[in-house]
């Protein structure tokens, strides 16, 4: 961490969730022969919560999530959840969130994504690896602007082949129409003395495409086999876009369980942008998708390399399993390239940052709440969500 140490109390920037209740019911049949196709089973769970981050306010919402399984239809029928939030800062975000794995009378897979928000303290640093940061500048708001965004995304997924006794290659494509309006928060913000590319906004509308090999055991918490994802987008004119640029990304995952309910999981990912790509669509690490510990989209360039591996662990449970709790621990290394980075220097200036957490899982072995303490050099922070990160 280059020596720094760490004022953990004036660093602390963190979201306390309470949770009041967690419902969750099921309707599925046992011990019947059920014919194909024909519902077996609906899980619903819903998660009322309320909390407070130093960044938003005090903040309430909710997070519901319907599983529908069926015979032979792997790993599940549809599902769908549904996520809101409001702040006393006048922030807003919903989600809402759509997959069926067989779509349209065809066995094309089908995922629908829209998001909507309004962030009042969305932060931006200026871009490239080396930008830099202060405790002081960030609680008064420096690095901070309005984000105004929707987002509707829609991906098919069709299977091409299988691949030895467990693996599938698909093919997908991938299909954006997004609006942001990004707003300044005032002259004394980085945001307005070094603006930054599609400062004033606009439409991103993107077509993609790209293949999938997966072979995990298990899409909600693989214990074994890999996943590896590349494709290409582009955003243009043609497509009613006001900025034309290319995206290509990868990303490899990988699974391994060297003894009963432990796991180590590691993925790697490489995402690229050429041509002229806005701030918000550059690739970023230094979030709660990487580089956790960092303040939010700490860094940002025309490309980026990210590396994660976690050890995960489910220590015990209660009610036949009905209710259990595990553990993990990560370490995070990555870091962004832009104007005259070399990626020769790939393993120059890497950022790394460590934590440690746990899992709880109610009722549904396939949704669980996940919390996690994590430490880099400038502060360190506290997440919570559902599901492991990848």
């Amino acid at each position: 961490m280059g020596g720094r140490n760490l004022n953990l109390n004036g660093y602390l920037k963190i979201t306390i969730a309470a949770l009041f209740s967690l419902f969750a019911f099921s309707d599925k049949l046992h011990g019947q022969f059920i014919p194909d196709g024909v519902n077996i089973g609906t899980d619903y769970s819903f998660v009322p919560v309320l909390g407070y981050t130093s960044d938003i306010g005090l903040f309430g919402g909710g997070v519901m999530q319907r599983i529908n399984y069926r015979l032979n239809e792997q790993p599940f029928h549809s599902l769908t959840s549904f996520q809101a939030l409001v702040t006393t800062r006048r922030n807003f975000i919903t989600k809402i969130d759509y997959e069926r794995v067989n779509s349209f009378g065809s066995d094309i897979r089908s995922r629908f994504l829209f998001e909507g928000q309004r962030i009042r303290s969305d932060t931006f640093f200026g871009i490239g690896n080396t930008t830099t940061f202060s405790t002081d500048e960030y609680d008064e708001g420096n690095f901070y602007y309005e984000n105004r965004s929707v987002d509707f995304r829609y991906w098919g997924r069709k299977s091409l082949s299988r691949i030895g006794e467990n693996g599938t290659l698909d093919g997908q494509f991938l299909a954006t129409i997004s609006y942001n309006d990004p707003v300044s928060r005032g002259d004394h913000t980085i945001f307005s003395q070094l603006p930054p590319p599609g400062g004033g906004g606009g439409w991103v509308n993107q077509l993609g495409f790209g293949i999938i090999l997966e072979s995990r055991d298990s899409e909600f918490i693989p214990t074994s086999g890999i996943r590896f994802e590349t494709g290409i987008g582009r955003s243009t004119s043609l497509l009613g876009s006001d900025f034309s640029f290319t995206r290509f990304r990868t990303e490899a995952r990988a699974y391994y369980s060297p003894i009963r309910n432990v796991v180590i999981a590691q993925k790697i990912e490489f995402d690229y942008t050429s041509g002229n790509t806005p701030f918000w669509e550059l690739p970023v690490v230094g979030s709660n998708d990487g580089l956790r510990g960092y303040a939010l989209n700490r860094f940002r360039g025309d490309s980026s390399i990210l590396h994660i591996i976690e050890l995960r662990s489910w220590l015990f449970s209660f009610l036949d399993d009905y209710i259990r709790v595990g553990a993990q621990t990560f370490m995070d290394t990555g870091r962004v390239f832009s104007g005259e980075d070399s990626f020769g220097d790939i393993t120059s200036d890497l950022k790394q940052t460590y934590g440690f957490g746990g899992a709880f899982s109610f009722f549904n072995p396939d949704l669980f709440f996940r919390a996690d303490i994590a430490f880099s050099e400038d502060l360190y922070r506290i997440y919570f969500g559902f599901g492991y990160l990848f």
